[in-house]
């Protein structure tokens, strides 16, 4: 999924925050032409203006005005609790028909038929922790990050960003598991729209395994991210990193 390219290019978090991290439910393996249809009418209609007050929050933090972007998510996030006051069903994000797909087969053996909401209340839980960041509260943001990943589980954006933070605060093993997240729910297709996110879930992982000391995993996963995004400098200079250790230690 690449919706956040249009809004924040290059959006990366950096600061730490404490929390453990959220659950996720089982991926689902496959799925068949016949269920998309069967779960299309669950899909919910853009909310016309949640998205136009999350496109403003994304706006007011291009713009440096942080809190004028915490009122427009706080507003979203605000308007779809009203909504889904007193409904105790798990509430989940579906941008589309196989996100919703995805969705209902995961959840389908707890015998509890989930509530699929508006994208943008996920994309206001994740801006809202964004702008939090760089205001230094990290302490906030933690909470608003792990629920954007609980409400959109096959979302590797939002696992790929939450796993930033625990990399940061030098958390390898709970980043590792995060990004570990991030790659198991993209397509795996080098050509594919998840490329990107697949290229830098695998850094990620990466990373994480050669601060963990696992060097030769640590290499594995740098250059089977080079086959997603060729020529990836970051990538590169790692592998660089990892031969001079090894042959340090040789």
């Amino acid at each position: 999924m690449n919706h956040w390219k249009a809004l924040i290019p290059g959006m990366c978090m950096a600061m730490a925050v404490g929390a453990a991290a959220g659950s996720f439910p089982a991926r689902a393996e496959s799925v068949s032409p016949g269920h998309l249809g069967e779960v299309s009418q669950l899909v919910v209609a853009p909310n016309v203006m949640d998205k136009q007050r999350t496109s403003a929050g994304f706006g007011f933090i291009r713009a440096g005005k942080l809190k004028k972007a915490i009122a427009e998510f706080d507003a979203v996030i605000s308007a779809a609790d009203r909504r889904h006051l007193g409904d105790p069903r798990p509430r989940f994000c579906a941008r589309d028909e196989r996100d919703a797909s995805k969705i209902t087969t995961a959840t389908g053996a707890s015998g509890t038929s989930p509530v699929l909401i508006d994208a943008a209340v996920c994309d206001a839980h994740f801006g809202k922790g964004y702008a939090l960041i760089d205001m230094g509260r990290g302490d906030l943001a933690e909470a608003e990050l792990r629920r954007a990943t609980e409400l959109a589980p096959f979302d590797a954006h939002y696992a790929n960003e939450y796993a930033e933070l625990y990399k940061s605060r030098r958390d390898w093993k709970t980043s590792l598991e995060l990004f570990l997240r991030a790659w198991d729910v993209t397509d795996k297709n080098p050509a594919g729209p998840d490329a990107d996110l697949a290229a830098r879930a695998l850094r990620g992982i990466g990373y994480n395994q050669m601060m963990l000391g696992n060097l030769e995993a640590a290499e594995n996963s740098f250059r089977q991210s080079l086959e997603f995004e060729p020529g990836n400098k970051a990538a590169s200079i790692e592998l660089g990193h990892i031969a001079r250790q090894k042959a340090i230690g040789s």
